[in-house]
């Protein structure tokens, strides 16, 4: 939950009361703790790849290589979250709104954070936006909101999925506070198609291909509902597939667990499961 550590609205005095957004005691304790018990494991998987390469197991070497490439891509996930949970915050004051936030760009929190200070009287709006990302099969709605100063430096505040909003950072309702204390309206820029690429690796836009003014709220539905049949159809086929080889490991001959390869040690084979060692006689 958000720690929130005072009410909102202005006081009889007319000033704000500070209002600060950060993550929870919680969520950091579980991403650490989950980073902390994969770690050991994803060091050792070089290790792993490497006796297996050294020993001849080409097979077992390209499993543990794709494994371990899922897995890099898995304990970064988990490094970006737990990054965020730590460092992310908004506090929003009397004078201005100081924020700690990922610096990177795109709607995934990067690795690299700045702190922002700025006035209220600095502002020149506050503004929010829907963001589309991929097409009408699998396409991903964001809310985004950003700062503009009087300065012409836009500040973005953050992205929030509109099919699972972080309680913890509610962007679009920071921005409404921030606009509040600013004595600004929030703007609604509308609807705007994005590429993905381009968004995560920086690329400006140039000639307004991204801009689209005729996505109505109708056809927002449609994408949304496309977006829930497309995920709902790729769980049920990963229920399937894991159905199917439960089965199959059942009904094979090989016992479960046994590798495809033996292991050989100072140059003999040694035993497995599917080669016993043969009694020793004195």
């Amino acid at each position: 939950m958000a720690e929130a550590q005072a009410a909102s609205g202005a006081g009889a005095d007319g000033r704000h009361k500070p209002i600060v957004y950060a993550v929870g005691g919680g969520r950091k304790t579980f991403f650490s703790f989950v980073f902390l018990i994969l770690l050991p494991f994803f060091a050792s998987l070089p290790a792993m790849f490497y006796m297996r390469l050294t020993h001849g197991q080409i097979t077992d070497a390209i499993g543990v290589l794709v494994m371990g490439s899922v897995f890099a891509v898995l304990m970064l996930l988990i490094l970006i979250e737990l990054l965020f949970s730590i460092r992310a915050r908004i506090e929003l004051g009397d004078a201005s709104v100081k924020m700690t936030l990922p610096s990177g760009r795109g709607p995934t929190p990067m690795l690299f954070y700045k702190s922002y200070d700025v006035p209220y009287d600095q502002i020149q709006s506050v503004e929010t936006r829907r963001e589309i990302y991929g097409g009408s099969i699998v396409p991903v709605l964001l809310k985004g909101a950003r700062i503009v100063t009087k300065d012409e430096k836009s500040i973005p505040i953050g992205y929030v999925s509109e099919a699972n909003v972080d309680p913890c950072l509610p962007y679009p309702e920071i921005a409404k506070q921030i606009a509040d204390r600013a004595r600004l309206p929030l703007i609604d820029r509308g609807n705007v198609r994005r590429s993905f690429r381009r968004k995560f690796f920086g690329f400006k836009s140039t000639g307004g291909v991204n801009v689209v003014d005729t996505v109505d709220e109708a056809q927002i539905a449609a994408l949304n509902q496309s977006h829930h049949n497309v995920v709902m159809g790729l769980v049920g086929a990963l229920v399937v597939l894991m159905a199917i080889g439960i089965v199959d490991d059942f009904a094979s001959e090989t016992p479960i667990g046994q590798t495809a390869a033996s292991v050989t040690i100072d140059g003999k084979l040694a035993p497995t499961s599917a080669t016993p060692a043969k009694p020793v006689k004195n």
